[in-house]
């Protein structure tokens, strides 16, 4: 692009008008630039005009990042720098010689775009482009207010600043425990935009600041006018210093903190990066770096070919929380009180870091001569346990020889005693010096009173293998006793075969109660049936072979019918009495290679091998008709009970053994449900029981949940894309259930059945009762819009119209405050109610909203008979909109077409920036996901 003609033309013009007044400093510099334009002509230039001086710091920050901007584009494009010193001169006396300096300097070079830094720059080039640059494109940043004029100028675009003003002075009066802050300032032009912001700490809500601005300070007058105030009160250095009260130049702002600091003891803080390490404890500083390289890829767009309004502008920065540690450490502010995500400048190594070296050459010579030491003392050590293992093995050996309860034995090479301690009488009646130099099985072969594996101990003993717990029992008048014998061979150093060394131990106590709890572990104490756990092992074993030999079986769930009269009429043990005959009744009536098993309470498990499912059903019939003949007397009150049966085969497709038994219980409820003494047959393939079920177990959760104060809200922001930070805030409330034992039950699993079975317009009044008692507690102080989401039962039923009326007028809540969410599907199925409930609603002042629109029929012409203030449209459309062309269509359609009604529209499932970049660039309204912000609960 050129605008070399159109300059040209301006020069002209601007030559009848240029003033000589201060124009010495017009042609500084014009030699140079007439050097630079031959190889100017074939790249893109850019004119960039500084608000400030050269000289100061920030404008110097300023001009290098623009230029490093640009060399990392590797773009061939030429920058050219000006300055209009709009500090020294705020009034901008100068601005028609500046202009005319700057049209007569580059009136031989096509300047293809003009980059304009701070108010005064910006300012000025809106006053005259028209005029001087008309059809050159204008890119703007270091701006602190965006009017609607410059949003309105086709021409003009840019990167606007974030001011952080507020946050620094509210974290500085929190760090220093005080009220008052004290903020320096200047009545530059700059100074005045500061003014805005100093109002914005006045005005700060829930947090009553007082506020002294001290104007055109000088060093001179520092301790005068700042002396008065105590030391813990901050400052917040947000203007410059100046040279002196006659002058009016201003002190650089790398220089302006260090003076201030050298002449009170105040501490101060700033916004401004270029302060940081000089003095103040810190603040929150805007990222001017990443302001400028904002810029400069708007600027390269812009000569790229794109126009100036179809990219901007960028209204949000970047800002840091930076303090100096070293600051921190002078007045005593604590770490664990800094903002989040906090960075420190100046902080020190611990020592060991800074002379790590060192420390490494004293550690490593310490530690030798500790361990020359230590393996000096280790090796006395040993030699002094050594001595002492050795006295204490022989006391130990003579102890357990002497014990009372064990006998300790020894026998030889010919496996004959060689050593024996203790009363053996019991084996044999002798003492045991008399059996030293006889063979064991010759000594005890004959006794008869004595249980011994002869055989097995003649194979250990020959292959010389040890004995572990080798067992045997002995006769006598106290009963059956038994014995272990545990014992190793020995060998000498030449591996020899010398001996046996062991001990024997009586462990009839041991096995009694072994034998005690595994008979409690596997049978029930009432009935001697095996128990639940030993019935599930067979099931388990069961399936396993029906699966490997393809073997058939049926388990059969039994439930006694009407056994809680008699516990509740005669008492429970009564009830156990029922319980144990009956036990023994089925025992006696089932085959011989079946298992009967008590599951708990009135419960039985019935496992038939080899058993088909029309064969189970005769056991079974045989059952129930012995049962029903049943009867139990007591106290001239005679109890009849029956039995409930539900039947699932076993065979080579079974899976879990824990799945069947789990479904032969559902399918024995069904048979209850189905009148009781009966059976009730469950095929391997059929799930429609547990999914019932389950069902049913959802419906009494959400009907008791209410009543338990289970259910509770949460709130997700909807957010605008573009945020100018005058529309208000907006959440949705969405609806969560935990179940008895904390744990949280899904939207998906609860509201479907609760609709399928009529109660969910029970939880929508729930929800819209809570969502207005707690609306003063979370939304009043900013009037924010809250979206409550209402089944397609609910804006059905004139009942719930006429409640949700009553209910809101007798709230505090404006309706204008309240939207109501109905699905897509719900209101097309029934539009005609639909539209009544809509316009009953509307003459309170609720709004409306369309939710997963594009999921359903998604017809335009439906929406047109839809007063609704927002559309929806669904989150599975959103999500794959950077990947599948025909979502993203959908979804620019959806959006085209509701601008064009007048509805706004809201994405959904937004859950990274890649998706909220092309939802802007398509101009969606508003977006709801996890990037905007999580669910939160309303009582957190």
């Amino acid at each position: 692009m050129s605008y070399s003609r159109a300059l040209l033309i301006n020069i002209i013009t601007l030559i009848g008008h240029w003033s000589t007044k201060s124009g010495s400093f017009i042609f500084c510099g014009l030699f140079w630039c007439n050097l630079g334009i031959a190889k100017a002509n074939a790249e893109n230039n850019v004119l960039v005009i500084h608000s400030y001086d050269r000289e100061l710091s920030e404008t110097k920050q300023q001009q290098i990042g623009i230029e490093q901007g640009f060399a990392e584009t590797n773009s061939k494009t030429n920058i050219f720098h000006e300055f209009l010193d709009g500090k020294t001169h705020p009034h901008l006396e100068h601005r028609h010689q500046f202009i005319s300096y700057i049209n007569k300097k580059y009136q031989r070079l096509p300047i293809d775009l003009l980059m304009v830094v701070g108010d005064p720059s910006l300012n000025l080039i809106l006053q005259q482009h028209d005029r001087y640059f008309s059809n050159i494109p204008v890119v703007f940043l270091g701006i602190n207010n965006l009017r609607q004029d410059m949003l309105d100028t086709p021409w003009l675009t840019g990167v606007v600043e974030n001011p952080t003003v507020k946050d620094t002075a509210i974290e500085a009066t929190r760090q220093m425990w005080t009220d008052t802050i004290i903020v320096i300032n200047d009545t530059t032009e700059m100074g005045k935009v500061n003014l805005e912001q100093i109002a914005e700490i006045k005005q700060i809500r829930n947090k009553a600041l007082k506020v002294e601005v001290v104007n055109d300070l000088f060093p001179q007058e520092i301790k005068n006018r700042l002396g008065q105030y105590p030391d813990n009160v901050p400052i917040l250095l947000l203007g410059q210093l100046r040279q002196n009260n006659n002058s009016r130049s201003l002190i650089d702002p790398q220089q302006d903190a260090e003076i201030l600091q050298s002449r009170i003891p105040n501490p101060i803080y700033t916004e401004n990066a270029v302060r940081l390490g000089r003095g103040v404890v810190g603040g929150k500083v805007f990222d001017a770096d990443y302001h400028t390289r904002q810029a400069v890829e708007l600027a390269q767009k812009i000569l790229n070919g794109v126009k100036p309004d179809e990219i901007g502008p960028i209204l949000m920065g970047k800002n840091r929380w930076v303090f100096d540690y070293r600051q921190l450490l002078r007045y005593n502010i604590q770490l664990d009180l800094l903002p989040n995500e906090s960075e420190l400048l100046y902080l020190e190594p611990p020592f060991y870091v800074r002379y790590r070296t060192l420390v490494i050459i004293i550690a490593l010579s310490f530690l030798s001569t500790i361990l020359t030491i230590v393996l000096l003392m280790e090796k006395i050590r040993k030699r002094a346990i050594a001595n002492r293992i050795l006295q204490e093995n022989e006391q130990r050996y003579k102890d357990l020889a002497e014990a009372g309860a064990n006998v300790f034995w020894e026998l030889d090479a010919k496996l004959r005693y060689s050593y024996i301690s203790g009363d053996i009488k019991d084996l044999c009646g002798l003492q045991p010096a008399s059996l030293l130099g006889r063979y064991p099985p010759d000594l005890h072969r004959d006794n008869t009173n004595l249980d011994v594996d002869w055989e097995l101990f003649e194979q250990i003993t020959k292959e010389r293998k040890p004995f572990k717990n080798f067992t045997f029992s002995l006769q006598d008048e106290e009963g059956v006793r038994i014995f272990k014998i545990n014992g190793n061979p020995l060998f000498d150093q030449d591996f020899k075969f010398i001996g046996y060394r062991g001990v024997k131990q009586e462990i009839t106590a041991e096995q009694n109660l072994y034998k005690k709890i595994a008979y409690q572990a596997t049978y029930d104490d009432l009935t001697g049936l095996i128990n639940r756990r030993e019935f599930n092992e067979k099931l388990k074993y069961s399936v396993q072979r029906a699966q490997k030999y393809r073997t058939e079986a049926v388990l059969c769930y039994l439930d006694l019918d009407r056994f809680k009269i008699v516990n509740d009429t005669a008492g429970h043990l009564i009830g156990d009495r029922l319980l144990s005959e009956l036990a023994q009744l089925l025992q006696s009536m089932i085959r011989k290679g079946d298992t009967l098993g008590r599951l708990g309470g009135d419960e039985f498990g019935l496992l038939l091998e080899g058993c088909s499912i029309t064969e189970a059903e005769q056991i079974c019939e045989q059952l129930i008709s012995t049962i029903n003949n049943y009867r139990l007397k007591w106290n001239s009150v005679e109890f009849d009970v029956g039995v409930s049966i539900g039947i699932v085969g076993i065979t080579s497709t079974s899976t879990d053994a824990t799945e069947i038994l789990s479904r032969a219980d559902v399918a024995c409820y069904q048979a209850k449900n189905l009148g009781r003494g009966r059976i009730y047959v469950v095929e391997n393939n059929h799930q429609e029981i547990d999914l019932e079920q389950t069902k049913m177990g959802h419906i009494a959760n959400v009907s008791q949940a209410i009543k338990e104060n289970r259910f509770y809200l949460v709130k997700q922001l909807i957010k605008p894309i573009v945020d100018d930070g005058q529309q208000r805030q907006h959440y949705e409330i969405l609806l969560r259930l935990k179940d008895r034992t904390g744990k949280l039950v899904t939207p998906e699993q609860f509201i479907p059945v609760a609709e399928r079975y009529g109660v969910i317009t029970i939880v929508d009044r729930w929800v819209l009762e809570a969502t207005l008692k707690s609306y003063a507690r979370n939304f009043a102080p900013n009037k924010a819009l809250v979206s409550i989401n209402l089944s397609g039962a609910s804006i059905n039923d004139e009942r719930f119209t006429n409640y949700a009326i009553d209910l809101i007028r007798k709230s505090n809540v404006p309706g204008e405050c309240l939207c109501f969410e109905i699905t897509e599907t719900a209101a097309i199925a029934q539009i005609t109610h639909a539209q009544k409930f809509i316009k009953a609603m509307k003459n309170l002042g609720v709004k409306f909203a369309l939710d997963d629109f594009g999921s359903g029929v998604s017809s335009f012409t439906y929406l047109k008979n839809l007063a609704v203030d927002y559309l929806k449209i669904d989150g599975s459309l959103v999500k794959n909109i950077l990947n599948e062309e025909c979502d993203r269509a959908i979804v620019n359609s959806i959006n085209e077409v509701a601008h064009l009604m007048g509805i706004k529209t809201i994405a959904e499932f937004v859950e990274n920036d890649q998706i909220l970049k092309h939802l802007s660039e398509i101009s969606i309204d508003y977006a709801q996901g996890y990037i905007m912000g999580k669910p939160i609960d309303l009582n957190s």
